[in-house]
C-alpha cells in the first residue's frame, strides 16, 4: 500500500512538532523558575508518588522527633525524682534502724519520728513533682495533684505512651500507684508504710517497728524496680532517637533528589528545546511561504 503524503500532511507536520516543542518549552521553564522538577502529579506520576510518600514520612519523622522531646523531658525528670524518692527511703531506714537501739529515750525517738514525718512530707512533695504544667504521677489527670494532704491518691492508673518511631511506642509516664502505692492489693502503699513507721518508733513499739521496717523494704525496692523501668524507656528512647535521625537525614536528600530540579540538565534541555524550535519555525515559514491555499487543499 502506497502512502500519499498530501500539501496537509506536510503543513500539519511541522505544527505538531511546534506543539510539542513548545510544551517542552514551557516545561523546562517552569522547572527552571520554580526549582521544582515536578510541579504537577503528570509531569512523573511514579516520581510524585515517591514525594508523596517521602513527604508523608518525612512530617512523621518531624512529629516523632518532637514526641522523642516530650518523652525525653518526662523520663529524665521522673529518673531524678525516682532518685531522690530512694534516697530519702534509704534515709528513712537508717532513721528506723537507729531508732531500735535501746539506749534512746522517748526524747530521742520523739525527733526521729519527727524527722520521718519531715522525710514522709518530702517524698509527698516529690510524687506530687509537676513539669510542664503537667503532673507527671497522676496518669491522665495530668492537672490533679497525684497525693492530697492525707496521702491518698487522686490520680489514676493510665500511663502516657508516645509513638517515636514507626509503631514504636515509648512508656513517657508511670501513675503514682506504681510508684507509691494507693493502698489497694499489687502494691506497697509506701506513705501508709511511712506513717505507720513514724507512729510506731514514737511510741517505742519495737515489734510493731520491725515488722514496718521490712514492708520499708519493699517500699525501698518498688521505688528501684520504677526507676528500673525508666531506664528501660530511656534505652528505647535512644535507639528510636538514632534511627529518626537517620530518617530526617535521609528523607530530605531523598525528597530532594526526587522532586527538585536538575538545573544543568533543566538548562541544556532548555537551550536544546529553543534552538530546535527556532529551526523548526524558521523552516515552517518557508514552506508556508511557497505552498498555496490550493496545495494546502489538495
Amino acid at each position: 500500500m502506497v502512502i500519499r503524503v498530501t500539501e496537509r500532511v506536510r503543513f500539519d507536520s511541522p505544527q505538531f512538532r511546534i506543539a510539542n516543542l513548545r510544551r517542552r518549552q514551557l516545561d523546562a521553564n517552569q522547572q527552571i523558575s520554580s526549582g521544582l522538577r515536578i510541579n504537577r502529579p503528570s509531569d512523573d506520576p511514579l516520581g510524585s508518588l515517591k514525594v508523596s510518600t517521602y513527604t508523608t514520612q518525612l512530617v512523621r519523622a518531624e512529629q516523632h522527633e518532637r514526641n522523642i522531646d516530650t518523652v525525653r523531658h518526662l523520663v529524665n525528670v521522673a529518673d531524678g525524682v525516682l532518685a531522690e524518692s530512694a534516697n530519702t527511703l534509704y534515709r528513712i531506714k537508717e532513721l528506723t534502724i537507729q531508732s531500735l537501739s535501746s539506749a534512746l529515750t522517748p526524747v530521742d525517738r520523739g525527733f526521729i519520728a519527727d524527722e520521718v514525718a519531715q522525710m514522709t512530707e518530702h517524698l509527698r512533695s516529690l510524687a506530687n513533682t509537676r513539669t510542664n504544667n503537667r503532673y507527671i504521677f497522676s496518669g491522665f489527670l495530668t492537672d490533679t495533684p497525684p497525693y492530697d494532704a492525707a496521702y491518698a491518691y487522686q490520680g489514676d492508673d493510665n500511663v502516657t505512651r508516645l509513638e517515636v518511631g514507626e509503631f514504636q511506642f515509648v512508656q513517657a509516664t508511670q501513675p503514682g500507684t506504681v510508684v507509691f502505692g494507693d493502698g489497694n492489693p499489687g502494691n506497697v502503699d509506701v506513705f501508709q508504710n511511712l506513717v505507720n513507721l513514724e507512729a510506731n518508733i514514737r511510741a517505742g513499739d519495737e515489734p510493731l517497728t520491725q515488722d514496718e521496717l521490712e514492708i520499708l523494704e519493699t517500699s525501698i525496692e518498688q521505688v528501684i524496680i520504677a526507676r528500673s523501668n525508666v531506664g528501660v524507656q530511656m534505652n528505647r528512647l535512644e535507639a528510636a532517637e538514632s534511627v529518626n535521625a537517620y530518617m530526617q537525614e535521609r528523607l530530605p536528600a531523598a525528597l530532594s533528589e526526587q522532586r527538585d530540579t536538575d538545573f544543568p540538565e533543566a538548562i541544556a534541555e532548555l537551550t536544546l528545546v529553543d534552538n530546535a524550535l527556532e529551526a523548526t519555525l524558521a523552516a515552517s515559514s518557508r514552506l508556508m511561504s511557497s505552498t498555496s491555499l490550493l496545495d494546502y487543499l489538495r
